[in-house]
């Protein structure tokens, strides 16, 4: 076994890494503080936040069964698949946030009215009047705004054809990205269930955008159920209705035929007969068949809609939920405790490299 000596290269070089922050121990106190204190005003400065949330299980209708048959091939070809059940067209919870991140339903949720001050406003309008925090207009004033152009007019330019794409004006991309910060939803895969959460600087506020939130959802999933059902609706009926132009129309041919040939016993008579009277029970198969399966899919489409079960119903929020001031004042320290350090550590090294060069200079 070696022992090892005082002065070893492993000693001095512990000593090295620790002499230099001691010796500047004061200065790297007073830049935490400093930073500490800085970080303390931007706790103070930023206004405090509030957050409503609510918690629902989405449901669905059982399908009907019987809506299969031999109509499955047309329908397929017309791209609808009747052998599959008609919840097939849910939204599954795990889709809701690619849901909320959608154009369209973002422009819903701005449109939507609230209550602000016993006046009814768009959320858009109150969120573009909105007045800025104090922090916030301390940046935009010190460091400037990127992006953040006079609107002169491209931002809203009108289409020229009724299918070309529509960019979003500057403000409303601006809209959009603070909604992502705003609202957000979270699916638990394994319960099923689904959170909502609005976090806005007015607790009332947050409450009423948490509410339309729930409601544009539900509305939204329902309008697509209630599509896709509505799709299968239609084309049975068209079927039903073409069908039952056939079946009125051999109906009436062997009608007619009988009564134009009622003391005729010839074979080509009974042949004849015979013919029209199993086209007739072909078609009335068919027919009676469709007419079914439009009562079954008429029944279905009312109440294929798909319902929300509430566990947790949105509140007003009474107790702030940030910022935490504690924390801005701590990261604050360890920030600039490790600037400090990490600057005066770098400082020595840079020094002894400039006074190693002059000195092999020299």
């Amino acid at each position: 076994m070696i022992d090892k000596k005082p002065g070893t290269s492993d000693e001095i070089d512990l000593r090295d890494l620790i002499l230099p922050l001691w010796v500047a121990r004061k200065q790297i106190l007073t830049t935490a503080l400093i930073f500490a204190v800085i970080g303390g005003v931007i706790g103070f400065l930023t206004p405090a936040t509030y957050t409503a949330s609510s918690t629902f299980l989405p449901q669905t209708s059982q399908s009907v069964a019987g809506l299969s048959g031999s109509l499955g091939g047309l329908a397929s070809l017309a791209g609808i698949n009747l052998n599959a059940p008609m919840s097939g067209g849910d939204i599954p919870p795990s889709m809701y946030a690619t849901v909320l991140a959608s154009e369209p339903f973002r422009k819903r949720i701005l449109d939507a009215k609230i209550w602000v001050d016993g006046d009814s406003l768009t959320y858009r309008n109150y969120l573009l009047n909105k007045p800025k925090s104090v922090a916030r207009t301390l940046l935009e004033y010190t460091f400037g705004s990127p992006g953040k152009e006079v609107d002169n007019g491209k931002g809203n330019t009108t289409p020229s054809s009724p299918g070309e794409l529509q960019a979003l004006s500057d403000d409303e991309n601006e809209l959009h990205k603070a909604l992502a910060g705003i609202i957000s939803i979270a699916n638990d895969k394994k319960e099923g269930v689904v959170s909502l959460t609005v976090v806005e600087g007015n607790p009332m506020i947050a409450a009423q955008v948490a509410k339309v939130t729930e409601e544009v959802l539900q509305d939204w999933i329902i309008e697509h159920k209630a599509k896709n059902a509505k799709a299968q609706f239609d084309f049975i009926e068209k079927q039903f209705e073409s069908k039952q132009k056939e079946f009125f129309s051999i109906q009436d041919q062997l009608a007619g035929y009988m009564d134009r040939n009622q003391n005729v016993l010839s074979a080509t008579y009974l042949t004849r007969l015979e013919r029209l009277q199993a086209e007739f029970d072909l078609i009335n198969t068919v027919y009676s068949e469709l007419a079914k399966q439009k009562e079954q899919a008429a029944i279905q489409l009312s109440k294929d809609t798909p319902t929300f079960s509430i566990l947790n119903p949105v509140k007003v929020p009474k107790e702030k939920t940030g910022p935490k001031k504690s924390l801005y004042l701590i990261g604050s320290f360890a920030l600039g405790f490790t600037f400090a350090s990490g600057w005066f550590f770098v400082k020595k090294t840079i020094q002894e490299f400039f006074n190693g060069f002059k000195n092999s200079s020299n």
